[in-house]
């Protein structure tokens, strides 16, 4: 069974197409990476993808069951979202961030389990040495592994990242590559966009790159240096410089 199908979905914006008939289709343990130029569209078909935005034609499912059939809460239980972490004016610690995650299914007093499933989580990110600090003195880096544990906490059916590797140094994509890969290996499906074609080549079985007017959508091995120069309007040679790129 599908876990998620995008089925001949069109976006407009002030009378613009931004993409047309999208079709793929993710069943459990599948990853689909996102790629394309600045301005095509990417963030925005994520939002449509989760509901936030109303496509022109075409349906969206999930488990079989289209998109708008499913109450806003139901979607917060089934799909985390992961955005980009800009804003840093946030005054809560670190734990209770995470637990925010947790909305659906606790009280404004979380009990104990709920407390050490948010330790567990932070420990399994390789951030609990943060579940004191308060938000607003982290980090954009820090507060993107934090946004990340929260959206896992929940056991989402369905993980959707912008951009997940933005804002980290080295070590902390690293972590975010290993996470994204053992979801994989629990069966979590995942939806993400990236700037970066050799984390996707690594991580995705399926890629989609937007491109301006038009799209191509297949397995992984559309990330090629012939394509990408192609999408990217880039010299083939430029890629020699990223590992796994042939």
């Amino acid at each position: 069974m599908n876990v998620f199908k995008a089925d001949n979905i069109s976006f407009s914006r002030d009378k613009k197409e931004l993409f047309k008939d999208i079709n793929f289709e993710l069943k459990s343990g599948e990853i689909l990476a996102i790629l394309g130029r600045n301005g095509v569209g990417k963030t925005t078909l994520l939002n449509c993808l989760m509901g936030l935005l109303p496509v022109k034609h075409g349906n969206i499912k999930l488990k079989d069951k289209n998109l708008k059939e499913y109450s806003k809460k139901e979607l917060f239980s089934l799909i985390s979202y992961i955005p980009q972490a800009k804003n840093n004016n946030i005054g809560l610690n670190v734990l209770d961030m995470v637990l925010l995650g947790l909305n659906v299914d606790i009280s404004l007093m979380p009990k104990k389990e709920h407390i050490q499933r948010a330790k567990d989580m932070l420990n399994l990110i390789g951030i609990y040495h943060l579940k004191d600090r308060t938000c607003d003195n982290l980090s954009g880096g820090e507060l993107q592994m934090v946004i990340f544990a929260r959206a896992l906490i929940s056991n989402p059916l369905l993980i959707i990242l912008d951009e997940p590797e933005s804002n980290l140094d080295f070590k902390n994509q690293l972590l975010i590559l290993e996470n994204l890969e053992r979801l994989k290996d629990k069966k979590k499906t995942i939806i993400f966009n990236t700037h970066y074609p050799q984390n996707a080549k690594i991580l995705a079985s399926k890629i989609l790159i937007l491109e301006p007017n038009s799209h191509l959508y297949g397995t992984n091995s559309l990330i090629n240096k012939t394509q990408l120069g192609k999408s990217f309007e880039v010299k083939e040679s430029f890629f020699d410089y990223l590992a796994n790129i042939d």
